[in-house]
């Protein structure tokens, strides 16, 4: 391994999650040819293709997707390590904690982990992107998101989880809606036509339950975000089904309101998922525990 020095693991790091020489390349500032000329030493050091051309760009094979994640940490480590941040302190430091999470988790979990780390990291800055379920074991192991709070389990050994809260569901109509009671029955719920949020925010629940019925809604709408749920709600005799959490923020800024749900929709969890790492990286794990220590519910609230 002698060979093997630290730019060839930084381009190979970076060919992995631009699947691209080109945009190593230029990453990297240095030509094409470098770039190319580094692989081939890759390959001979680990005596494998580690990427082979497709229509999508350059596919690693399976041997350079088990190092992959070994390698961006131990990148990581270093570079934290040599910018001196490698003990993480909070008041003093500048970092952008990167957190993805749909709009719903924005809306009603972000404001009081902002608040948190207003008064406890100052300096600290927070990126949110957009959760896309399918991508966010990805988005985690690529450095591209620190954290990823979401209802969907993510099954996979190399991610951590640490479930936050359970919460129901409810049903959402106008104010005013003439034939939803408190209490609808299930054919008179199914009557309505219904706005569902895109199925990448993970919340499918409902529909699921309903599935195992035989039964399905009518849907008039589908939108990508839960935010414009309330204002689409109050203006028409639409139904919703939304996490109860952010249903009771919905009734305090919209002319809308709840009703129990005539399915049975087993609760969800919560949770945080982040990257188990062979190296510390105390920044990531300082952000775990400061999401931990907001959001997280009593344990007696988990065997409830």
């Amino acid at each position: 391994m002698a060979d093997v020095d630290l730019n060839l693991i930084r381009t190979f790091v970076l060919l992995y999650e631009t699947r691209s020489v080109t945009r190593t390349a230029e990453l990297l500032f240095i030509t094409q040819p470098s770039v190319s000329h580094s692989l081939r030493r890759l390959r001979r050091q680990f005596n494998d293709d580690l990427f082979i051309r497709s229509s999508d760009g350059l596919a690693p094979t399976v041997l350079a997707a088990s190092m992959y994640p070994q390698l961006h940490q131990a990148l990581e480590v270093i570079d934290e390590t040599v910018s001196g941040v490698g003990q993480f302190d909070a008041e003093t430091s500048d970092r952008t904690f990167r957190i993805c999470a749909t709009d719903l988790g924005e809306i009603s979990l972000l404001p009081g982990v902002l608040a948190a780390l207003e008064t406890r990291a100052p300096g600290c800055a927070v990126q949110v992107t957009p959760l896309d379920f399918a991508s966010a074991a990805e988005e985690l192991r690529q450095g591209r998101a620190d954290a990823v709070i979401c209802t969907p389990r993510i099954d996979a050994p190399d991610l951590r989880r640490d479930p936050l809260f359970r919460e129901g569901y409810l049903g959402l109509c106008a104010l005013g809606h003439p034939r939803i009671g408190v209490e609808p029955g299930l054919d008179d719920f199914l009557a309505e036509r219904h706005i569902v949020v895109d199925a990448a925010a993970g919340h499918v629940d409902a529909d699921q339950a309903l599935a195992r019925m035989g039964r399905r809604r009518d849907i008039a709408v589908r939108v990508p975000h839960f935010a414009v749920l309330p204002e689409l709600v109050a203006q028409t005799r639409h139904l919703a089904v939304v996490p109860s959490r952010v249903a009771e923020l919905f009734t305090r800024s919209s002319p809308v309101r709840t009703f129990a749900l005539p399915v049975e929709i087993p609760n969800v969890e919560v949770s945080l998922f982040t990257v188990r790492r062979a190296l510390p990286s105390p920044g990531v794990d300082w952000l775990r525990e400061l999401i931990a220590d907001v959001l997280q519910a009593p344990a007696a609230d988990w065997t409830s």
